[in-house]
């Protein structure tokens, strides 16, 4: 086993990951913009003394790879850590606030990026006993749905050569310091749906001379609410999620156009296909009754994210070893959030890990709030839980 104090690194880096953190966090930049964020990835990658890097990569072209070769022969495990931020008007009181109108880190990238480069700090110092290699990904425009940046960095290669491959996400559902862990299908599938219902213009007066798409888009919206409640198993997961509406141009015209924008969220390929023949057959059924005209535009978005369950047993044993049971906790159903780590974990075995920093006695903010801000001692024990994890896993016969 080898001999590294992974939490005394961790705790000795602890301030610099701060005030690392508060850069990334006071310049949040939207998908395929991470311009700045990469620049000081880079930088920091530099000061560690790690050479190997590639930049130029993926949505935007600001994604990066960087290698760090141990001092033994072995396998290559890649930490992954994603770059972009919101389109959200922070309203936090932090002293590093957004300086970029409109955008803030309120999905915890920020957070990401840190504790991976804590860990490359931690293994970078340690790369004599590393067996093996460590790929670091920092990939850009994960919020990017339904495309997502994780796709574009595969096709350009990061994933050439690895073995494993391991992510965080901060999450304000568990526990201050817990580490959610759970083998199978843990986030779903994202898709978008838009539909545009054709009808007549008429005067409001006489809408026997029209045909309504108000009428037929509002029949519409309350029978795909069926699908989930009807046509899919009450111990199955799906949601389908109007989100915007659009129709009419005047108080006193029958309406001649009724678009509609939502999402579906499945964790199974028999639901997600489901769902969509559903939603194609209701149009076609509802347009025949009100002798109106449909298109449904379906795009398929981030697959399920599903955990390998040998990896994830190995990275919960990890954190047992580093921090004990209390800091760990069995995830027992998967969220219908998406997150595009999926595409990753399709191509390679490994986990994705939450991380909780739901704080006692505090206001509870969820991701993508304009308050939500974890407390900064979350990240030194990121770095050290994602260091262990890339050591043991190079010197291991997994």
């Amino acid at each position: 086993m080898i001999n590294v104090n992974y939490i005394e690194f961790g705790e000795k880096i602890s301030d610099h990951l701060r005030s690392l953190r508060a850069e990334l966090h006071s310049n949040p930049e939207p998908s395929t913009f991470e311009e700045i964020t990469s620049q000081i990835i880079l930088k920091e990658l530099k000061n560690i003394g790690i050479t190997d890097i590639q930049t130029g990569l993926g949505n935007g072209k600001h994604g990066i790879i960087a290698n760090i070769e141990g001092g033994l022969s072995g396998k290559k495990v890649a930490l992954r850590a994603d770059m972009d931020a919101l389109a959200i008007e922070e309203e936090t009181d932090l002293e590093c606030t957004s300086k970029n109108k409109g955008y803030m880190h309120a999905c915890g990238h920020d957070n990401h990026v840190a504790m991976v480069l804590g860990a490359a700090n931690i293994i970078y110092q340690n790369k004599d006993k590393l067996k093996g290699s460590v790929r670091l990904i920092f990939q850009p425009a994960e919020e990017l749905s339904p495309e997502g940046g994780a796709k574009s960095m595969i096709l350009e290669g990061v994933l050439k050569d690895v073995d494993a491959i391991f992510g965080f996400h901060v999450w304000p559902e568990l526990p201050f310091g817990v580490m959610g862990f759970k083998e199978g299908p843990l986030m779903a599938a994202s898709d978008y749906f838009h539909v545009n219902i054709k009808g007549k213009a008429s005067h409001a007066a006489g809408p026997e001379n029209g045909v309504d798409a108000i009428v037929a888009g509002c029949e519409y919206v309350g029978a795909i609410q069926h699908i989930v409640s009807r046509n899919i198993s009450a111990i199955d997961n799906a949601v389908i999620t109007v989100g915007t509406i659009n129709a009419g141009t005047r108080y006193n015209i029958v309406a001649e156009d009724f678009k509609v924008e939502g999402t579906c969220r499945t964790l199974s390929p028999e639901i997600r296909d489901l769902v969509e023949n559903r939603l194609e057959e209701i149009l076609e059924g509802i347009c025949k009754v009100y002798g109106c005209k449909g298109e449904l535009n379906y795009q398929r978005g981030y697959i399920p994210l599903i955990n390998d369950s040998e990896m994830t047993k190995y990275a919960k044993k990890v954190a047992l070893d580093l921090f004990g049971e209390k800091y760990v906790q069995d995830v027992k159903e998967p969220v219908l959030k998406a997150e595009d780590f999926g595409f990753y974990l399709a191509e390679k075995p490994g986990s994705f890990i939450w991380l909780g920093t739901a704080e006692q006695d505090k206001d509870y903010w969820p991701l993508h709030n304009s308050h939500f801000s974890p407390n900064d001692e979350v990240l030194y024990r990121g770095s050290a839980m994602l260091a262990k994890l890339a050591f043991e896993f190079t010197e291991s016969n997994k």
